[in-house]
């Protein structure tokens, strides 16, 4: 069995344990009520916006404020959410030590959507600089999960979390913020992030004082830092700048199983800053409509290495499907492998200037020429424009060299352009294109692109490279009941 077509077994069995196994992943989820769908818990503690904080602290007799609910969490303990809006007049601060064998928790009841409403909330900048605080902000904290909350109209981050370990955001969202929807920064170790929604994210309207700055703050995901962490099954977008960004010193981290779409910007981005960002792996990402799809960068850091890319669909971004860009002071990547994904029609958009060869454009673009032991090989580069995989024409006219191996690469090539052309915006760049080593040049035969169904048809030259195999189940699980409730 190939390895394309494990990985798509792989996808299907996540799914369905992500699914809780029993509930098909296209079923609608329940209408929230007033009571949640479980039996009262004997460690739980119970808030309700139409409680009173001389309860108990019951089901039936739940308290109202939040931050009485957290103060009576210890260990092993659950604050439970009933149904309703809070509209909080501060950020939420949890600082919780729970233990590996008894992790707090923070949740909607089941069957309810509790939102946390952010509106009031005033985050000065500079007072939330450098962990650019959250509505709802962990901090200090240990083994703490945080399940099924919902902030909307945060004045800066929705979710952050800060100087702690083991922490879980899991079938969260967060609508409309300022700066990231989720965001995680240095001194954060062992963190999950699944199965959550983020969209409006770094929007300059929801700057809560006048903001001097030209662009709102970070991304809608921002992994800053974090050491040991997992950012799988969630939708990210629309956002207005890039979907997940993992950057800064982060290392030992893998994001899967994400839908990043219709983001302003790249819809998953690795860049260094302030020391090396290393291991770090994306695969089956679903990845469209944003501008670039994926970029991997090293604006301010010594050095990006270790970065593994493979099994991700790349289509229909504005820009180019993968960029090696010249963003920042342009240092080193080395040690990275783009392997068995699928780049299709990306590089249509238009630079504000009109210019039809856009800023950063084709399947592959190799602007930066400071790259060593990069490898991609076995991918499908189908009708992006207006090349499949081009190189900067600083490397000049031979190409990169040994120090980036493309080989056996399928490409389908329908472009009419002459090279080099020049890039008159941004980039700046002559451009040059290449095929590689060993290159399939022929359609790839998918089934059905308008449908997103990108397996090749049997006897296709495009089986056994990309990231599906043909003959292999349609599993447009980007589609289907996303994000699925994780367990």
């Amino acid at each position: 069995m190939s390895r394309s077509r494990l990985a798509v077994l792989w996808t299907t069995l996540l799914f369905v344990v992500a699914c809780g196994g029993s509930t098909p992943s296209g079923a609608a989820s329940p209408a929230p009520s007033a009571a949640p769908a479980e039996a009262p818990l004997a460690n739980g503690v119970y808030v309700s916006p139409s409680g009173s904080d001389g309860n108990p602290g019951t089901m039936s007799q739940p308290l109202r404020s939040l931050e009485a609910g957290l103060g009576r969490l210890r260990p092993g303990s659950v604050l439970v959410l009933l149904d309703g809006t809070w509209k909080l007049a501060g950020p939420l601060v949890v600082r919780q030590k729970g233990t590996a064998d008894a992790w707090v928790e923070i949740r909607g009841a089941r069957g309810t959507t509790p939102v946390l409403d952010a509106s009031a909330v005033d985050i000065p900048w500079a007072q939330a600089y450098p962990w650019v605080q959250g509505s709802v902000q962990v901090e200090g904290s240990s083994y703490v999960r945080l399940r099924n909350l919902h902030v909307q109209n945060s004045h800066l981050a929705g979710f952050n979390v800060a100087a702690s370990d083991h922490v879980d955001i899991l079938n969260c969202s967060s609508r409309g913020s300022f700066a990231s929807g989720i965001s995680a920064w240095q001194g954060v170790s062992d963190l999950r992030v699944l199965g959550n929604t983020v969209s409006g994210a770094n929007d300059m309207s929801l700057s809560f004082r006048p903001f001097t700055g030209t662009e709102a703050p970070h991304e809608a995901i921002s992994i800053a830092g974090a050491q040991r962490f997992e950012v799988a099954w969630n939708q990210v977008g629309p956002n207005k700048k890039e979907g997940i960004d993992v950057k800064e010193t982060s290392a030992h981290g893998v994001v899967h199983h994400n839908h990043s779409h219709d983001n302003d910007r790249q819809g998953l981005y690795v860049d260094a800053w302030f020391g090396v960002l290393e291991d770090v792996e994306l695969h089956h990402n679903v990845v469209h409509a944003n501008e670039v799809g994926i970029a991997v960068s090293s604006e301010d850091g010594p050095l990006t290495r270790d970065v593994r890319i493979h099994h991700n669909l790349v289509f229909e971004n504005r820009a180019s499907g993968l960029y090696f860009s010249r963003w920042g002071k342009d240092n080193p990547r080395q040690a990275i492998v783009v392997t068995s994904n699928t780049f299709y029609r990306n590089g249509y958009g238009r630079s504000p200037e009109g210019d039809p060869a856009y800023w950063l454009s084709g399947g592959l673009y190799l602007h930066s020429t400071d790259l060593s032991d990069v490898t991609v090989r076995d991918n499908v580069f189908a009708s992006d424009k207006p090349f499949e995989i081009g190189y900067s024409g600083d490397y000049g006219k031979a190409g990169p060299g040994t120090r980036v191996s493309i080989e056996h690469n399928l490409l389908h090539d329908v472009n009419t352009t002459a090279f080099p052309f020049y890039m008159a915006t941004w980039a700046k760049d002559y451009v040059w294109s290449m095929t590689g080593r060993d290159a399939v040049l022929a359609d790839p035969q998918f089934v059905d692109t308008t449908a997103q169904d990108f397996r090749p048809r049997p006897g296709s030259p495009a089986d056994g490279v990309g990231a599906l195999d043909a003959g292999s189940p349609f599993d447009p699980w980007w589609k289907q009941g996303f994000p699925p409730a994780i367990p």
